[in-house]
């Protein structure tokens, strides 16, 4: 159980549903938190999150359409009051609130009022600023690019970057579904060392998706630059990434911190922008990380910039397991 639960909300101007929430929940899995996921909109991957959550038993799944939306509310509120869940999601809700099938009200009152152990995270387009001021968390989501998905016989090169939080629970949140449907899938980690992490911890009892963290963790420099021993692995890291890529095995590969090891120097961004044109035709690639290169975004699909509003590190408040690891 979390000691203090917050507030977090991912918004944008963009329709694109994202896939942080449900990340966010296998990383919380890992730990054994229960999180209880209400979707008040169907998406193109809702199956494969119904699919996941049947491997992972401490994630639940309400869904229902629009007309049953105000019931679904109230059952997930409820949950919130209660503490029944560590985690509790209203994912896609805010076009709700502002298309008035929700209550603003409702929704500012069960913030103010949830458990405390409770964490509360809102998803969708054009929160309004009332909510805004009363979440510890805001990350606006910026897309540049497609935002309807791409035929199943055409990959897409999607970078996630930017300095908000929800980066990496976006890959991992869209990874899990996709495997969770059916798609091959591998995640290998750039930055993070072989820890038994949440999301490292969860995706043991998924199908279809492998990952590997071939990191160093945290980087620390010298006089030069990064030490030598995040060199030496951002390297190995680098050359098992080509082997899966051309492998012709995976549906869908995620980079993880990969724009961290380019603008670090740890990986050449010219050899990334390389093997962006050379990838197979039908591979799915997802590259993350801060300060992500321009050659690197000029040759995606999509660039979804996480941009910072609110973060609650910014009060002081440190990471906390099962949510930020």
């Amino acid at each position: 159980m979390l000691k203090k639960g917050l507030i977090e909300v991912y918004t944008g101007t963009s329709e694109q549903i994202n896939f942080a929430p449900f990340g966010l929940a296998v990383r919380a899995s890992g730990h054994k938190f229960r999180t209880l996921i209400t979707c008040f909109e169907p998406h193109e991957l809702l199956d494969g999150a119904i699919r996941a959550s049947s491997f992972l038993d401490t994630m639940f799944i309400d869904h229902s359409d629009i007309g049953k939306a105000p019931e679904a509310f109230q059952k997930a509120r409820q949950a919130a009051l209660a503490g029944d869940y560590d985690i509790v999601v209203l994912s896609h809700i805010i076009p709700l609130i502002n298309q008035g099938i929700i209550g603003l009200d409702h929704v500012l009152s069960l913030m103010e009022k949830k458990s405390e152990n409770v964490e509360l995270v809102l998803s969708g387009s054009g929160a309004p600023q009332d909510i805004i001021e009363k979440a510890d968390l805001v990350t606006e989501m910026v897309v540049s690019g497609p935002e309807e998905m791409v035929s199943e016989n055409k990959g897409t090169i999607e970078v996630i970057t930017g300095n908000g939080k929800g980066k990496t629970t976006y890959c991992f949140g869209r990874a899990v579904l996709e495997s969770s449907l059916g798609t091959r899938s591998s995640i290998v980690q750039f930055i993070k060392s072989p820890k038994s992490y949440g999301e490292v911890k969860a995706t043991r009892k998924l199908p279809n998706l492998e990952i590997m963290s071939m990191g160093e963790g945290f980087l620390d420099f010298d006089s030069n630059g990064p030490k030598k021993k995040h060199i030496d692995a951002a390297g190995r890291a680098w050359e098992e990434c080509l082997k899966e890529v051309f492998s012709l095995k995976y549906g869908l590969i995620v980079l993880d911190e990969i724009d961290n090891a380019t603008y670090y120097g740890l990986v050449n961004p010219e050899r990334v922008r390389e093997m962006l044109f050379l990838k197979p035709r039908n591979l799915h690639l997802l590259l993350s990380g801060r300060n992500a290169h321009s050659k690197v975004m000029a040759a995606a699909t999509t660039v979804i910039e996480m941009k910072e509003i609110k973060h609650p590190f910014n009060k002081g408040i440190k990471a906390r397991k099962g949510i930020e690891f």
